[in-house]
């Protein structure tokens, strides 16, 4: 059996790379027409939700009066064609006054726009300034909040220093008590020494004269 030769095999590589990139070209495109399509019906359904008019570069034409200047076109001035557009008088004049009162009404109607627009930003003013106000009593109420805190705390540190003055009286009357009692104590005990010295003393007394009474009762020989 034949080998197949290396450039056939190298052109259906290249076909088949070849393929693979019109695929993946193809994609793109599909996907780029329908964000595209995607884009466009965004637009439209943000313009019905608004109540904005749609348009574009290709709707400009749309927008325009019909006017054809082929049938205005005059190669003899001093002959111009019968077939050229015209109107009577009165039409002209009908029209004109049907141009200018739809003139005037949109222009009526612009002004209408410039009022909505200047009330709409001093509507934006408005409502920032609110803001500003609101900013401004939030930062209030922290303030007294702040110092609401403050006056607990020195209310607190108030009370903590008068329970430690009363503490520390406390200690110090009851080490005068313990003291003063201590006086007392060894006062009572310095009269008890001193009542048993003495009753030790009356008894030796009392003894020498018990003795010194007995000899005098004694006969002497």
């Amino acid at each position: 059996m034949p080998r197949p030769s290396l450039s056939k095999n190298a052109s259906q590589r290249r076909g088949k790379t070849l393929a693979k990139k019109t695929v993946s070209k193809a994609t793109s495109t599909v996907k780029a027409v329908q964000n595209t399509v995607k884009q466009v019906k965004e637009a439209v359904q943000y313009s019905e939700m608004s109540g904005l008019n749609p348009l574009g570069v290709e709707s400009v034409q749309d927008e325009l009066p019909s006017f054809q200047p082929a049938d205005y076109r005059v190669k003899d001035p001093l002959n111009p064609p019968e077939s050229l557009p015209q109107v009577s008088q009165g039409e002209f004049i009908k029209a004109s006054r049907i141009y200018e009162g739809a003139t005037r009404a949109v222009q009526l109607t612009g002004k209408a726009f410039d009022l909505t627009r200047e009330r709409l930003l001093v509507e934006g003013k408005k409502a920032k300034t609110f803001s500003a106000g609101v900013q401004a009593a939030t930062a209030y109420e922290k303030v007294k909040s702040d110092l609401a805190n403050y006056q607990t705390q020195l209310q607190g540190t108030k009370q903590s220093e008068i329970a430690l003055g009363v503490a520390k009286l406390q200690t110090t009357t009851a080490q005068a008590i313990a003291e003063q009692t201590e006086k007392e104590l060894s006062e009572k005990l310095a009269i008890a020494q001193a009542s048993a010295e003495l009753a030790q003393l009356q008894t030796q007394e009392k003894q020498t004269k018990l003795a010194e009474f007995k000899l005098l009762l004694t006969p002497q020989v």
